[in-house]
């Protein structure tokens, strides 16, 4: 994977307008929930969209119930919303969003976006965390003893890991399900989830030693941890943004 998360995102963006609105018109026709991140990812708000509004280039998405939650997302400066078509992850941003009328209720008001991220579930983005911020997944061993684990990628969907010295004793073998796992994301807290242990290959050696990745799924995830690594992905994204720009 690409060091730089930004760029390797870039390979699932969409630019055909018409495969844009498509897509968004189907979400309109299903009223599917977008989950709206704002304010760097520490708020969102779930929405869905209304209306499109082809000839005036705009989306129209329904109003939240919580008024000031509502107005901190008109007063943010950028928007990320998520949300699923045909099984699929989609994804959009903007910079651009206003309160408006549809049929005499409140909505708001987004431009259509340029383009669309779309991202297949067995191929979720995965993110490399920021060096010397390391990430640690922390489970039990067959022995009973506390492993820390270093995180190389995250996706709500898995991670990747390297394997500890100690993990030759820990029953590294595909499909073995290791519960009661956790992961503390920085400024989200603690999520816990149960880890099944999809591969494990050699990636290099140390001291002669071998050095394997394994990698994970999440299961048992609930829908706060989801929207927890969902934030911390979006959050590190804008971070080295900001940084190439």
């Amino acid at each position: 994977m690409h060091s730089d998360g930004v760029a390797d995102l870039e390979r699932f963006r969409v630019d055909s307008r018409a495969e844009i609105v498509r897509v968004l018109n189907d979400l309109t026709r299903t009223l599917q929930l977008i989950t709206v991140y704002f304010n760097e990812g520490r708020d969102f708000i779930l929405t869905s969209a209304l209306r499109l509004d082809d000839e005036n280039n705009r989306l129209v998405l329904d109003y939240g119930p919580d008024d000031t939650l509502n107005q901190r997302l008109l007063d943010a400066r950028h928007a990320l919303f998520v949300t699923r078509h045909n099984q699929v992850r989609v994804q959009f941003d903007s910079k651009t969003l206003q309160k408006g009328t549809y049929q005499g209720a409140p909505v708001f008001v987004v431009p259509l976006p340029a383009s669309i991220i779309r991202i297949q579930r067995r191929e979720y983005y995965r993110l490399a965390p920021p060096i010397g911020r390391h990430l640690n997944l922390s489970l039990v061993g067959v022995d009973g003893s506390m492993i820390h684990a270093h995180i190389v990628d995250i996706s709500v969907g898995g991670v990747g890991i390297i394997e500890p010295p100690e993990g030759r004793q820990c029953g590294w073998d595909a499909g073995t399900v290791v519960p009661n796992c956790r992961i503390e994301l920085p400024e989200e807290g603690v999520i816990h989830a149960d880890v099944e242990i999809r591969n494990r290959y050699q990636v290099g050696s140390e001291h002669g030693e071998p050095v394997y990745r394994v990698g994970c799924r999440l299961l048992q995830l609930d829908s706060r941890s989801n929207a927890a690594i969902l934030r911390y992905i979006h959050r590190i994204e804008l971070e080295r943004r900001r940084s190439r720009d």
